[in-house]
């Protein structure tokens, strides 16, 4: 889980600069950790509220694990029929593109339908 965080900060969170994070003008703590009364803290045990607001939303099953929920589960995509992990035990397709594609296919048959 902390090398998915790693790479969603990395490449995400829009505090993040040169390695550094620039709200605290540090390394990001979520990558190297923290230091608090001079004693050191892992980076699994650092939080950032910036991070966990703005950046983690954006991927569901990753925020579930991150908060300690046990509800991710293993689907199929009615779409193109590839496994993926939701949160959610209502959702159906992998992706957005998936989504579309079959709303879209929906859509299709139901004006086919209505045009005879």
């Amino acid at each position: 889980m902390e090398k998915y965080i790693k790479q969603l900060v990395t490449k995400s969170c829009a505090n993040f600069i040169d390695g550094k994070c620039i709200l605290s003008d540090k390394e990001c703590p979520l990558l190297v950790g923290g230091e608090y009364r001079g004693k050191k803290i892992t980076a699994k045990d650092c939080s950032c509220t910036y991070f966990e607001k703005a950046v983690l939303p954006a991927v569901k099953t990753l925020e579930a694990v991150y908060y300690g929920k046990e509800t991710v589960l293993n689907k199929t995509c009615k779409g193109c029929g590839k496994g993926f992990s939701s949160v959610s035990n209502r959702a159906v397709y992998c992706s957005e593109i998936c989504k579309r594609s079959a709303r879209k296919s929906t859509h299709i048959k139901y004006n086919q339908k209505r045009a005879k």
